[in-house]
């Protein structure tokens, strides 16, 4: 059905709200009221049947796949790979082939962080093959940024390695997130391997490209801080002291405007503080490294303070 193809590529494209009241438009009018009514009340689903319930429930887990995939406590993860599961079941049976692979990538990339690595792994190869298959070099960048993390924190770094030059080679002239995480991550496994020039070559590519998302999307601010983060540390321990100072400053500047928005990411101010001081003392500054010492364990204390406060 045409209603399908539309849907299917309204979901993979994130665009939830003009898919339900698709889906509520099409569907046939003794349905409409119950289907509507499930956006607040999923035990409406149970009263449908056949293709219009298979739909209704792919809407369902696929927004909530999403929905949870941006969260990383633990409970999120689980809800987001059952959703992302039981979504891939369903779209297999009605054939809706664009928002299969996207299931798999939040499903594998729930599971990495929950330390389930075996079941990450199948489920990336597998969207691996169907990308492929279907020619879908989009999401295939996606699969790949999520496999050579995988195998970079698993330390197959061989592997890594192999999976983020393919990815490399996906780019053509894109220029977004995904692009700039996979020059991140790029940079991370090449520093490992002792492949110095190549990753910071790389560092300074993801830093340009995420510079300029940032200005346009402010939810880059946050990777372009860990960015800046990590590169200052890789200077650093190459005994580039001003450029890790610049970069380092970069990053704690970002995160404090973030810190202004949601409390949360004082943790990532705390910890950059940390390596403003680390790095003082190795220039054996040290007046400034016990200062930034000093500011970062009174941030960690405001932290503990905070969770004592919203636990009780």
């Amino acid at each position: 059905m045409d209603i399908l193809k539309k849907i299917d590529e309204l979901i993979a494209e994130e665009r939830f709200a003009e898919a339900f009241n698709l889906l509520i438009s099409e569907a046939p009018e003794d349905l409409r009221q119950r289907i509507e009514k499930s956006m607040v009340d999923p035990e409406e689903i149970k009263a449908l049947e056949g293709f219009w319930k298979d739909l209704t429930l792919l809407l369902h887990f696929a927004y909530s796949s999403f929905t949870h995939a941006r969260e990383s406590d633990n409970q999120s993860l689980v809800s987001c790979v059952v959703a992302s599961i039981s979504a891939v079941k369903i779209a297999k049976k009605l054939g809706a082939t664009k928002i299969t692979p996207k299931m798999m990538i939040n499903a594998g990339r729930c599971l990495n962080m929950m330390k389930m690595k075996d079941r990450a792994e199948r489920m990336l190869l597998e969207a691996e093959k169907i990308c492929i298959e279907s020619g879908n070099e989009k999401e295939l960048l996606r699969v790949y940024n999520e496999l050579s993390s995988l195998y970079y924190e698993d330390g197959r770094y061989s592997e890594a390695k192999e999976k983020i030059d393919s990815a490399l080679k996906l780019f053509g002239q894109r220029k977004d997130s995904e692009v700039a995480m996979s020059l991140s991550i790029a940079a991370e496994i090449y520093a490992k391997l002792g492949e110095f020039e190549k990753a910071e070559e790389f560092y300074i590519r993801a830093k340009e490209m995420l510079e300029e998302i940032a200005n346009v999307e402010r939810s880059s601010k946050f990777d372009l801080g860990i960015l800046l983060s990590n590169y200052g540390i890789f200077c650093k321990k190459l005994g580039k002291y001003e450029v890790a100072e610049k970069m380092l400053l970069e990053s704690l500047k970002i995160f404090e405007e973030l810190e202004k928005l949601d409390f949360t990411f004082s943790q990532f101010v705390a910890t950059n503080l940390r390596h403003l001081g680390d790095l003082y003392r190795e220039m054996k500054r040290f007046k400034d490294a016990e200062k930034f010492y000093s500011m970062s364990r009174e941030k960690f204390r405001e932290i503990q303070r905070n969770w004592e406060k919203s636990a009780s």
